[in-house]
């Protein structure tokens, strides 16, 4: 059983279906130019290392978030397509990094924290791509930090007042910050997510599911909710011991932690099982808006 659920993770993860790298360059420049139906792309697009520890927390909490996005999909019939791209290697192309905005009615960003507040290539990317519109676009935030309470709800509300600046609709898990600590805990190896950890990142990944489909209407949005048993008021549903997470968590949580101590997002897939192809890490040059 062990085994079978290792398998599927892999060959969900290998499967993660990205427009920005199934799809031709073009499309993320002109989004919408065609006229065939196809499933809502979440983009995720992760700003790392860490500035502090050098390590990709980061990247490896939002592959974790977008497994329980791929299975949560097919487990409910809710068919999604999920981006997962570098956004580092375009802060130097001011036409990439906002091509790396427009197409995905949902966007996810992901960075760490410094000194109480964001990273710098986070910040880059908001002070290059602030004149690209995001009207209709919905829009959200996940970082890590070394502690609780050291400044990562700082860079999830200065990211997501940048992403409300541009014209998007932010949105986050109810009252929670998607906020992961990975250092300054007890049980636990600098770097390390935990049971508890995952389960967050799967009652986010239910809202992005949620937000993927429900194109601003409160009523497909409640029975959406219904469906994903997911509610704002998470706290209600919270865990109580990590025995009542093992069944669900514990393959996905050894996944993103087997990938610890990589220095790349290519590293990271591969150790995770992924070729490092499958995850774009820069945009072809034609991508480059005028």
């Amino acid at each position: 059983m062990r085994s079978t659920s290792i398998n599927w993770l892999l060959s969900s993860l290998s499967a993660l279906v990205v427009l920005s790298l199934a799809a031709e360059a073009q499309e993320l420049v002109s989004p919408g130019s065609s006229t065939k139906k196809e499933a809502p792309e979440v983009r995720f697009l992760t700003f790392a290392p860490s500035s502090y520890t050098k390590r990709y927390d980061s990247v490896r909490a939002g592959l974790g978030i977008a497994l329980h996005l791929k299975r949560l999909s097919e487990e409910n019939s809710l068919p999604v397509r999920v981006g997962f791209i570098n956004g580092v290697p375009a802060l130097g192309n001011e036409g990439e990094a906002r091509a790396l905005l427009r197409g995905a009615p949902v966007l996810v960003l992901g960075g760490s924290t410094w000194s109480q507040g964001s990273s710098s290539p986070l910040r880059k990317f908001f002070e290059i791509t602030g004149s690209e519109s995001l009207w209709g676009v919905s829009a959200s935030v996940w970082t890590t930090a070394g502690g609780s309470h050291t400044g990562g709800e700082m860079v999830v509300q200065d990211s997501m007042r940048s992403l409300m600046g541009m014209g998007a609709q932010t949105f986050t898990l109810g009252q929670k910050l998607m906020v992961f600590s990975t250092d300054e805990r007890i049980g636990s190896a600098p770097g390390e997510f935990t049971l508890l950890d995952s389960w967050y990142m799967e009652q986010f990944a239910k809202v992005l599911l949620l937000q993927a489909h429900t194109k601003g209407d409160p009523a497909t949005a409640k029975e959406i909710a219904q469906k994903l048993k997911l509610t704002h008021a998470y706290y209600f549903g919270h865990p109580k011991t990590n025995e009542e997470l093992i069944t669900r968590h514990q393959e996905t949580v050894k996944l993103i932690n087997t990938a610890l101590e990589a220095k790349s997002l290519e590293t990271i897939a591969g150790r995770i099982g992924l070729e490092a192809p499958k995850l774009r890490t820069q945009l072809p040059e034609k991508t480059a808006a005028p």
